[in-house]
């Protein structure tokens, strides 16, 4: 499930404010250098660190995947380094897998390990996940199945019994 405006919120890690604010779909496009202009910028981001959830909601507004963003912003708003977690040529490789209609078992073990690591790096600090809780849409509809675990078990977030105690 690809996100797009009408299944995606994208939040954004306020640390002055010590909470994650809803950013609006054009201005992400934007500060990804998707938008007409073609560079990326955040009107109003402070210089450093920042912290992006892409949540994918499901048909019936559950969470069904979250994709974490770290990035260094200048102080004029623009994007200056994203992460990722791997080197020019590990980078070629996944993209080179990514395109593979059938990749081998190897491939495909190789770009886990990639999204795996990078992950790891654009996961949010911890102090983040109480605020975090609140405001992450459709959690408490995600399905037990859906990729978002993934992400919530690397911040410490675990499934609750699906039996009734």
């Amino acid at each position: 499930m690809k996100g797009n405006p009408d299944n995606t919120v994208i939040l954004h890690w306020q640390e002055c404010q010590a909470s994650w604010t809803r950013l609006p779909w054009q201005d992400w496009v934007r500060f990804r250098g998707f938008g007409g202009e073609g560079r990326s910028l955040l009107v109003g981001a402070e210089a450093g660190e920042h912290y992006f959830l892409v949540c994918i909601l499901g048909d019936r507004g559950e969470l069904a995947n979250v994709i974490p963003h770290k990035y260094i912003m200048s102080s004029d708003g623009h994007l200056v380094y994203g992460f990722d977690g791997l080197g020019n040529a590990e980078r070629e490789e996944w993209s080179r897998i990514e395109e593979l209609a059938i990749p081998s078992t190897e491939e495909s073990e190789r770009y886990e390990e990639f999204g795996l690591r990078g992950l790891a790096v654009n996961l949010p600090p911890l102090h983040t996940v109480p605020s975090l809780l609140k405001a992450m849409p459709g959690l408490a509809g995600a399905q037990p199945s859906a990729p978002c675990w993934s992400f919530l078990s690397a911040i410490g977030i675990c499934r609750s019994g699906m039996r009734p105690h």
